[in-house]
Protein backbone atom coordinates (compact mmCIF):
# COMPACT_ATOMS: atom_id res chain seq x y z
CA UNK A 1 0.00 0.00 0.00
CA UNK A 2 2.62 2.36 0.73
CA UNK A 3 4.54 1.50 -2.56
CA UNK A 4 1.28 2.24 -4.11
CA UNK A 5 1.33 5.54 -2.79
CA UNK A 6 4.71 6.68 -3.46
CA UNK A 7 4.63 5.19 -7.41
CA UNK A 8 1.41 7.49 -7.38
CA UNK A 9 3.31 10.69 -5.88
CA UNK A 10 6.18 10.42 -8.50
CA UNK A 11 4.31 9.75 -11.19
CA UNK A 12 1.88 12.50 -10.61
CA UNK A 13 5.34 14.82 -9.92
CA UNK A 14 6.67 13.65 -13.44
CA UNK A 15 3.19 14.40 -15.15
CA UNK A 16 2.86 17.97 -13.13
CA UNK A 17 6.77 18.55 -14.06
CA UNK A 18 6.02 17.62 -17.82
CA UNK A 19 2.38 19.66 -18.10
CA UNK A 20 4.19 22.48 -16.95
CA UNK A 21 6.79 22.69 -19.86
CA UNK A 22 3.75 22.21 -22.36
CA UNK A 23 1.13 19.89 -23.88
CA UNK A 24 1.84 16.10 -22.93
CA UNK A 25 0.65 12.94 -25.16
CA UNK A 26 -0.55 10.31 -22.57
CA UNK A 27 0.81 7.12 -24.32
CA UNK A 28 4.14 8.75 -24.30
CA UNK A 29 3.95 9.67 -20.42
CA UNK A 30 2.91 6.15 -19.68
CA UNK A 31 5.99 4.34 -21.97
CA UNK A 32 8.16 6.92 -19.78
CA UNK A 33 7.29 6.00 -16.32
CA UNK A 34 6.81 2.05 -17.79
CA UNK A 35 2.96 1.69 -16.75
CA UNK A 36 -0.13 1.12 -18.52
CA UNK A 37 -1.93 3.78 -20.22
CA UNK A 38 -5.12 3.20 -17.89
CA UNK A 39 -2.70 3.51 -14.90
CA UNK A 40 -1.98 7.34 -16.44
CA UNK A 41 -5.40 7.79 -17.45
CA UNK A 42 -6.26 7.53 -13.96
CA UNK A 43 -3.42 9.94 -12.43
CA UNK A 44 -5.05 12.93 -15.04
CA UNK A 45 -8.17 11.93 -13.24
CA UNK A 46 -6.82 12.83 -10.10
CA UNK A 47 -5.39 15.83 -11.06
CA UNK A 48 -8.44 16.56 -12.51
CA UNK A 49 -10.78 15.89 -9.79
CA UNK A 50 -8.25 18.04 -7.66
CA UNK A 51 -9.31 20.86 -9.75
CA UNK A 52 -6.19 21.39 -11.66
CA UNK A 53 -6.50 23.74 -14.96
CA UNK A 54 -6.26 21.06 -17.94
CA UNK A 55 -7.81 21.02 -21.52
CA UNK A 56 -7.92 18.14 -23.86
CA UNK A 57 -6.43 19.57 -26.91
CA UNK A 58 -6.88 16.80 -29.09
CA UNK A 59 -7.48 12.98 -28.22
CA UNK A 60 -4.49 11.64 -26.21
CA UNK A 61 -3.14 14.90 -25.51
CA UNK A 62 -3.49 17.17 -22.47
CA UNK A 63 -2.14 20.81 -20.98
CA UNK A 64 -2.33 23.16 -18.59
CA UNK A 65 -5.32 26.09 -19.71
CA UNK A 66 -3.61 29.07 -20.92
CA UNK A 67 -2.33 31.33 -18.65
CA UNK A 68 -1.58 28.81 -16.17
CA UNK A 69 1.75 27.17 -14.69
CA UNK A 70 3.28 26.06 -11.06
CA UNK A 71 5.49 28.87 -11.25
CA UNK A 72 2.67 31.28 -11.36
CA UNK A 73 0.81 29.46 -8.71
CA UNK A 74 3.83 29.78 -6.45
CA UNK A 75 4.01 25.89 -5.96
CA UNK A 76 6.25 22.79 -7.24
CA UNK A 77 5.20 20.09 -8.94
CA UNK A 78 5.45 18.05 -5.42
CA UNK A 79 3.22 20.31 -3.23
CA UNK A 80 0.80 20.26 -6.46
CA UNK A 81 1.05 16.51 -6.21
CA UNK A 82 0.31 16.64 -2.58
CA UNK A 83 -2.33 18.62 -3.19
CA UNK A 84 -3.94 16.37 -5.51
CA UNK A 85 -3.84 13.06 -3.44
CA UNK A 86 -5.12 15.68 -0.81
CA UNK A 87 -8.12 15.94 -2.72
CA UNK A 88 -8.40 12.35 -3.81
CA UNK A 89 -8.95 11.53 0.00
CA UNK A 90 -11.20 14.64 0.57
CA UNK A 91 -13.70 13.76 -1.87
CA UNK A 92 -13.86 10.42 -0.65
CA UNK A 93 -14.76 11.51 2.71
CA UNK A 94 -16.84 14.26 1.32
CA UNK A 95 -19.02 17.13 3.08
CA UNK A 96 -16.88 18.88 4.79
CA UNK A 97 -13.40 17.45 3.98
CA UNK A 98 -14.62 18.13 0.55
CA UNK A 99 -15.44 21.87 0.83
CA UNK A 100 -12.44 22.33 3.04
CA UNK A 101 -10.49 20.85 0.05
CA UNK A 102 -12.18 23.60 -2.76
CA UNK A 103 -11.20 26.62 -0.17
CA UNK A 104 -7.68 25.30 -0.01
CA UNK A 105 -7.37 24.76 -3.60
CA UNK A 106 -8.83 28.33 -4.31
CA UNK A 107 -6.64 29.77 -2.13
CA UNK A 108 -3.32 28.34 -3.28
CA UNK A 109 -4.36 27.49 -7.40
CA UNK A 110 -7.44 28.98 -8.35
CA UNK A 111 -6.54 32.65 -7.74
CA UNK A 112 -4.39 33.12 -10.62
CA UNK A 113 -5.74 31.71 -13.35
CA UNK A 114 -7.19 34.39 -16.05
CA UNK A 115 -7.61 32.60 -19.15
CA UNK A 116 -7.67 34.71 -22.37
CA UNK A 117 -9.62 32.29 -23.99
CA UNK A 118 -13.57 31.03 -23.74
CA UNK A 119 -14.75 27.77 -24.79
CA UNK A 120 -18.72 27.30 -25.01
CA UNK A 121 -19.47 23.89 -23.67
CA UNK A 122 -23.26 23.12 -23.47
CA UNK A 123 -24.80 23.87 -20.38
CA UNK A 124 -27.09 20.35 -19.74
CA UNK A 125 -28.14 18.11 -17.03
CA UNK A 126 -25.76 17.28 -14.18
CA UNK A 127 -25.52 14.01 -12.11
CA UNK A 128 -25.38 14.05 -8.57
CA UNK A 129 -25.27 10.90 -8.00
CA UNK A 130 -21.24 10.45 -7.27
CA UNK A 131 -21.61 6.97 -5.56
CA UNK A 132 -23.30 5.19 -8.63
CA UNK A 133 -20.64 6.85 -11.01
CA UNK A 134 -17.95 5.48 -8.87
CA UNK A 135 -19.87 1.73 -9.19
CA UNK A 136 -20.58 2.00 -13.02
CA UNK A 137 -16.77 3.40 -13.06
CA UNK A 138 -15.52 0.66 -11.09
CA UNK A 139 -17.23 -1.89 -13.13
CA UNK A 140 -16.51 -0.43 -16.27
CA UNK A 141 -12.98 -0.87 -15.41
CA UNK A 142 -13.45 -4.50 -14.21
CA UNK A 143 -15.51 -5.02 -17.01
CA UNK A 144 -18.26 -6.74 -14.83
CA UNK A 145 -21.52 -6.87 -15.69
CA UNK A 146 -24.01 -4.80 -13.75
CA UNK A 147 -27.98 -4.89 -12.85
CA UNK A 148 -29.54 -1.81 -13.07
CA UNK A 149 -32.99 -0.13 -12.45
CA UNK A 150 -34.00 1.88 -14.92
CA UNK A 151 -36.50 4.96 -14.59
CA UNK A 152 -39.76 3.37 -16.61
CA UNK A 153 -38.20 0.82 -18.61
CA UNK A 154 -38.06 -2.67 -19.05
CA UNK A 155 -33.78 -2.29 -18.99
CA UNK A 156 -35.09 -2.80 -14.91
CA UNK A 157 -33.51 -6.25 -13.48
CA UNK A 158 -32.06 -6.86 -16.81
CA UNK A 159 -27.78 -7.74 -16.74
CA UNK A 160 -26.11 -5.24 -19.04
CA UNK A 161 -22.36 -4.57 -19.79
CA UNK A 162 -21.05 -1.33 -18.95
CA UNK A 163 -18.59 0.21 -21.64
CA UNK A 164 -18.67 4.18 -21.14
CA UNK A 165 -20.14 6.99 -19.63
CA UNK A 166 -20.20 9.58 -22.11
CA UNK A 167 -21.45 13.30 -22.79
CA UNK A 168 -23.89 14.23 -25.70
CA UNK A 169 -25.52 17.74 -26.11
CA UNK A 170 -25.83 18.63 -22.43
CA UNK A 171 -26.50 14.85 -20.92
CA UNK A 172 -23.94 11.96 -19.51
CA UNK A 173 -25.35 8.33 -21.03
CA UNK A 174 -23.73 5.28 -19.96
CA UNK A 175 -23.02 3.13 -22.80
CA UNK A 176 -23.85 -0.60 -22.46
CA UNK A 177 -23.86 -3.67 -24.35
CA UNK A 178 -27.54 -5.62 -24.15
CA UNK A 179 -28.62 -9.19 -24.53
CA UNK A 180 -28.08 -8.53 -28.19
CA UNK A 181 -24.63 -7.02 -28.34
CA UNK A 182 -26.56 -3.86 -29.27
CA UNK A 183 -25.04 -0.52 -27.98
CA UNK A 184 -27.65 0.90 -25.52
CA UNK A 185 -27.71 4.68 -24.63
CA UNK A 186 -29.10 5.25 -21.01
CA UNK A 187 -29.31 8.48 -19.46
CA UNK A 188 -27.40 8.25 -16.70
CA UNK A 189 -29.87 10.50 -14.80
CA UNK A 190 -32.42 7.89 -15.56
CA UNK A 191 -30.82 5.19 -13.74
CA UNK A 192 -31.73 4.78 -10.24
CA UNK A 193 -29.70 2.18 -8.55
CA UNK A 194 -26.86 -0.44 -10.08
CA UNK A 195 -25.58 -3.78 -8.92
CA UNK A 196 -22.39 -4.93 -9.87
CA UNK A 197 -22.19 -8.92 -10.68
CA UNK A 198 -19.32 -11.06 -10.23
CA UNK A 199 -19.59 -12.50 -14.08
CA UNK A 200 -17.01 -10.19 -16.04
CA UNK A 201 -17.38 -9.21 -20.16
CA UNK A 202 -14.80 -8.64 -22.96
CA UNK A 203 -14.60 -5.02 -23.84
CA UNK A 204 -14.46 -4.77 -27.92
CA UNK A 205 -12.03 -2.21 -28.72
CA UNK A 206 -14.36 -0.73 -32.16
CA UNK A 207 -16.22 1.49 -29.58
CA UNK A 208 -13.27 4.35 -29.61
CA UNK A 209 -13.04 4.43 -33.44
CA UNK A 210 -17.49 4.39 -33.08
CA UNK A 211 -17.16 7.25 -30.95
CA UNK A 212 -14.66 9.15 -32.43
CA UNK A 213 -16.79 8.74 -35.88
CA UNK A 214 -20.11 9.77 -33.96
CA UNK A 215 -21.97 13.24 -34.68
CA UNK A 216 -24.40 12.79 -31.90
CA UNK A 217 -25.97 10.35 -29.12
CA UNK A 218 -28.34 8.32 -32.27
CA UNK A 219 -24.81 7.06 -33.45
CA UNK A 220 -24.93 3.15 -34.38
CA UNK A 221 -22.27 0.69 -35.14
CA UNK A 222 -22.97 -0.03 -38.34
CA UNK A 223 -23.42 3.05 -40.90
CA UNK A 224 -24.69 1.81 -44.07
CA UNK A 225 -26.44 4.43 -44.84
CA UNK A 226 -24.62 6.78 -47.27
CA UNK A 227 -25.79 10.59 -47.31
CA UNK A 228 -24.46 12.68 -50.46
CA UNK A 229 -25.01 16.56 -49.38
CA UNK A 230 -24.23 20.00 -51.30
CA UNK A 231 -22.88 23.15 -49.16
CA UNK A 232 -23.36 26.19 -50.75
CA UNK A 233 -19.85 28.09 -51.26
CA UNK A 234 -20.95 31.05 -48.06
CA UNK A 235 -20.62 28.37 -45.97
CA UNK A 236 -18.25 25.98 -47.72
CA UNK A 237 -15.18 27.43 -45.88
CA UNK A 238 -16.46 26.00 -42.40
CA UNK A 239 -16.93 22.16 -43.84
CA UNK A 240 -13.97 22.45 -45.04
CA UNK A 241 -11.87 22.97 -41.82
CA UNK A 242 -14.31 20.94 -39.38
CA UNK A 243 -15.83 17.40 -39.48
CA UNK A 244 -20.05 17.92 -38.88
CA UNK A 245 -21.08 14.81 -39.88
CA UNK A 246 -20.09 11.45 -38.98
CA UNK A 247 -16.85 9.79 -42.13
CA UNK A 248 -17.48 13.57 -43.18
CA UNK A 249 -15.47 13.63 -46.50
CA UNK A 250 -15.18 16.08 -49.43
CA UNK A 251 -15.23 14.19 -52.76
CA UNK A 252 -15.70 17.04 -55.30
CA UNK A 253 -15.42 21.17 -55.12
CA UNK A 254 -17.47 23.09 -57.61
CA UNK A 255 -16.59 26.29 -59.74
CA UNK A 256 -18.32 27.97 -57.60
CA UNK A 257 -16.96 26.89 -54.56
CA UNK A 258 -19.49 24.97 -53.21
CA UNK A 259 -18.44 21.71 -51.84
CA UNK A 260 -20.00 18.09 -52.63
CA UNK A 261 -19.58 15.71 -49.27
CA UNK A 262 -20.65 12.57 -48.00
CA UNK A 263 -20.84 10.75 -45.31
CA UNK A 264 -22.31 7.70 -43.32
CA UNK A 265 -24.36 6.66 -41.04
CA UNK A 266 -26.61 4.19 -38.95
CA UNK A 267 -29.48 5.85 -38.42
CA UNK A 268 -30.64 10.17 -39.49
CA UNK A 269 -31.39 11.28 -36.60
CA UNK A 270 -27.79 11.40 -36.01
CA UNK A 271 -27.88 14.34 -38.67
CA UNK A 272 -31.03 15.90 -39.21
CA UNK A 273 -30.67 18.59 -36.54
CA UNK A 274 -27.30 19.59 -38.28
CA UNK A 275 -28.98 19.91 -41.98
CA UNK A 276 -31.92 21.72 -40.16
CA UNK A 277 -29.48 23.68 -38.72
CA UNK A 278 -27.45 24.79 -42.11
CA UNK A 279 -30.59 25.38 -44.30
CA UNK A 280 -30.68 27.26 -46.57
CA UNK A 281 -27.19 26.66 -47.59
CA UNK A 282 -27.58 22.96 -47.56
CA UNK A 283 -29.20 20.40 -49.63
CA UNK A 284 -29.96 16.68 -49.59
CA UNK A 285 -28.86 15.25 -52.98
CA UNK A 286 -29.13 11.58 -51.56
CA UNK A 287 -30.68 9.27 -50.48
CA UNK A 288 -34.19 9.80 -51.16
CA UNK A 289 -35.84 9.06 -47.96
CA UNK A 290 -33.94 11.40 -46.26
CA UNK A 291 -34.40 14.18 -48.95
CA UNK A 292 -38.47 13.44 -47.76
CA UNK A 293 -37.92 13.35 -44.44
CA UNK A 294 -36.09 16.89 -44.25
CA UNK A 295 -38.55 18.21 -46.86
CA UNK A 296 -41.44 16.78 -44.46
CA UNK A 297 -39.97 18.57 -41.38
CA UNK A 298 -39.50 21.77 -43.30
CA UNK A 299 -43.20 21.91 -44.25
CA UNK A 300 -44.54 20.98 -41.05
CA UNK A 301 -42.19 24.04 -39.84
CA UNK A 302 -44.06 26.35 -42.31
CA UNK A 303 -47.42 25.26 -41.69
CA UNK A 304 -46.64 25.38 -38.13
CA UNK A 305 -44.90 29.16 -38.20
CA UNK A 306 -48.39 30.19 -40.75
CA UNK A 307 -50.57 28.65 -37.70
CA UNK A 308 -48.65 31.24 -34.70
CA UNK A 309 -46.96 33.57 -36.58
CA UNK A 310 -50.79 35.00 -37.55
CA UNK A 311 -51.76 35.02 -33.74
Amino acid sequence: MLNDTVNKISRLIYILNELDKGAIFLPRIANDLGVTLRTIQRDLHILEDARFPLTNIRKGTYCFVEGFSLGRASVTAREAAMLALTADIAYTLGGPFEHTYKLLHDKIIGQQVQNPFFVKVTQGQAFKDQNLVKILEKAINNRNHVVIEYENSRLSGRTISPLKIAWFDGFWYLLANGKDETILKLRLDKIQAVKPLDTTFNMSLKLEKILDDSASIWFEENREIKVRLTISSEVAKYFEKRVYFPKQKIVKTTKDGSLVIECEVGRYEEIVPTILQWIPHIIVQEPKELIDLITKKVNLFKKEQKRYGSN
